[in-house]
């Protein structure tokens, strides 16, 4: 449980906090206004609509759906040469966007390695062993 905690203070936490920083950083003189493009690049997580569930915890987003792919992303790259500094901060967002949730995916399949280590290391599940697992 500890381990989901701390995955999702990390996940929300690059999602809404860290493009206020990357405003601050490259767009100074406009840094708000850069971070709220930057976070309104959430929109594209509405291609979550169109999967079938709609939310899987197993699921990594990347390369699943649409605006998550690699042709995504290569469109994010194209929009950043772009001469508007807001166009930039809004590629600044998506491309920011897809490495945070690549970065959930890797943690995603962190915890799946260390619930396996748990069992796998200690014979059948046990009252300590299933203590353990909830508090990843």
């Amino acid at each position: 449980m500890l381990f989901e905690i701390l995955r999702n203070i990390v996940h929300y936490g690059f999602h809404f906090l860290v493009p206020f920083l990357f405003g601050y950083l490259f767009w100074r003189k406009n840094w708000k206004l850069a971070g709220l493009l930057m976070v309104s690049t959430m929109v594209i997580d509405l291609d979550h609509l169109l999967a079938d569930p709609i939310f899987d915890p197993d699921r990594c987003g990347v390369g699943f759906h649409p605006m998550h792919t690699i042709w995504a992303a290569i469109a994010y790259v194209v929009l950043f040469f772009f001469p508007s500094w807001k166009l930039k901060a809004i590629a600044v967002g998506c491309l920011f966007h897809l490495f945070t949730d690549s970065v959930d995916c890797y943690l995603g399949n962190v915890k799946k390695e260390i619930q396996g280590t748990v069992l796998s290391c200690s014979g059948p599940p046990t009252s300590a062993n299933t203590e353990i697992l909830q508090q990843l």
